[in-house]
């Protein structure tokens, strides 16, 4: 059964259906997921079999409900490509469409990685390096008219040609595509501005583009002397004051009576306006004022 590919140029989406199955997405997002998909368990699985003519087919019928239910959790659009195939054609052409799915894997995400690595190093944001050429392939086309409307949609056989077809759209879109400095795989991001992190979640359900943001911070602090200390003596008020349980006589209010003291200093510091030096003697002299009673406070409450 073939599947039908239809394309919303305004939405830069499209629509993969076979009268059972549909799914939608759009052409960036999947084009992104098929290249940085990892498809290094799979190749290893299968590369024994390559030498073994006969011995790969049968690997594949007793192993093809695994492969796609590793392929399923990332790249559903593919695994009903294969497993449409694998039911209503032969084994053979199942088994070297994977191999076509890797190749192309590989294949273009290696030509869109150094795209990115050359966009990442022009300095003219508006005159940014294209990809010039692609391999060239054969696609079926459908075309009908409705409601006075021209209509087309490619029609696919295999993952090869959803792939090609994906591909090419997205290279004629002349896109800008970019390698993250933190989960180091490729992402579109949303302007033409250098974008160093992408949006994807981690394991600790925070996204690369805040643990991007929270390094540079703490590069910028561990550089420079003055913003060292103002951070160190700020967290270390602010974490006895929430441990003041334990203290009877520590109160939250000297954490804000320190940074009415310093928050406006260290912004005249960043803006160039207040001595650094200055400033490192004034919160080294006010430290001994802002201790724990129980770690030698300088001074006691007075009953009156």
């Amino acid at each position: 059964m073939s599947f039908e590919l239809r394309i919303d140029k305004n939405k830069r989406a499209f629509t993969l259906s076979n009268g059972q199955y549909e799914y939608s997405n759009t052409v960036n997002d999947e084009v992104i997921k098929i290249v940085t998909f990892n498809a290094l368990p799979l190749r290893r699985r299968m590369y024994f079999t390559q030498e073994h003519i006969d011995y790969k087919y049968e690997y594949l019928k007793e192993n093809i409900n695994d492969i796609i239910e590793i392929l399923f959790t990332q790249l559903p659009a593919v695994t009903e490509i294969i497993s449409d195939e694998y039911k209503l054609s032969d084994i053979e052409q199942c088994y070297d469409d994977l191999y076509n799915l890797f190749f192309l894997i590989l294949s273009d995400g290696s030509q869109l990685m150094e795209l990115a690595i050359s966009q990442s190093e022009c300095e003219d944001r508006y005159a940014l390096p294209k990809l010039e050429c692609i391999p060239t392939f054969d696609a079926n086309i459908k075309v009908d008219y409705s409601d006075c409307k021209t209509n087309y949609c490619h029609i696919i056989n295999s993952v090869t040609e959803y792939i090609n077809i994906l591909f090419y759209i997205f290279v004629s879109n002349n896109p800008i595509v970019s390698v993250c400095q933190n989960c180091d795989k490729l992402f579109v991001p949303k302007t033409k501005k250098l974008t160093l992190y992408c949006d994807r979640t981690t394991n600790e359900h925070v996204t690369c583009k805040q643990i991007g943001a929270k390094n540079k911070f703490n590069d910028r602090i561990e550089a420079d002397p003055v913003l060292k200390i103002y951070q160190l003596e700020k967290h270390r008020i602010e974490m006895y004051c929430l441990r003041s349980k334990q203290d009877k006589y520590d109160f939250f209010d000297d954490y804000y009576d320190w940074l009415n003291l310093f928050e406006t200093k260290i912004i005249e510091y960043k803006n160039g306006t207040y001595d650094g030096d200055k400033l490192i003697e004034e919160i080294k002299e006010q430290t001994q004022n802002f201790q724990p009673y129980s770690k030698g406070k300088d001074y006691t409450d007075k009953e009156y």
